[in-house]
């Protein structure tokens, strides 16, 4: 098993939309950044990508680079997916929380959990996402930015499998696709 932690902020300003967890908000105000700034899945990609020990969203998506310009944090998500797929590794779960004094984020948080898991290739049930105020106090209580942190669980694929078990129990695996142990 390997854990994950990520974190990041970003401030709040006028003229630039408001996107978390790839859900576009009603809001005056949205998050200054290179791509679309979605604070929410970016401390998800830094968790699954420091879990697997793949470094983080600024060396594998530098904001130098013109191709990053307003992308969609989600379509960069799908890419962190797909790296985690090649190199063997299995989402258990993730868990988030994004720090926004306004606006209220309740509504959209479903809506949240179900872009992130479409992006993986999970189920929903497999995030959780929250959101919490500073009470006023801070930059984010203050309302001049919107943080978010995010921690995972992954295992490898050979270890997600429980091919000896399922022998016993079973007679044969009926294979996952991931396991070295299909006949």
């Amino acid at each position: 098993m390997r854990i994950g932690q990520g974190y990041d902020v970003h401030k709040l300003v006028e003229g630039r939309r408001l996107i978390l967890g790839g859900v576009d908000i009603p809001y005056e105000k949205g998050l200054l950044g290179h791509s679309d700034a979605d604070v929410l899945v970016h401390a998800v990609m830094d968790a699954l990508l420091g879990a697997a020990a793949l470094g983080d969203i600024g060396k594998l998506f530098p904001d130098t680079d013109p191709a990053y310009k307003d992308i969609s944090s989600i379509k960069l998500l799908e890419h962190v997916g797909k790296l985690l797929e090649e190199k063997g590794y299995v989402i258990e779960n993730i868990d988030a929380t994004v720090v926004a004094q306004r606006p209220k984020l309740a509504p959209y948080r479903e809506e949240m959990r179900e872009n992130m898991a479409r992006a993986l290739h999970i189920e929903k049930d497999q995030i959780g996402v929250k959101a919490t105020t500073e009470e006023g106090l801070g930059f984010t209580g203050r309302g001049q930015g919107i943080s978010s942190s995010a921690i995972t669980l992954l295992t490898t694929v050979q270890d997600y499998c429980y091919y000896d078990r399922m022998q016993e129990e079973k007679g044969s695996c009926p294979g996952c696709g991931g396991c070295r142990n299909i006949e």
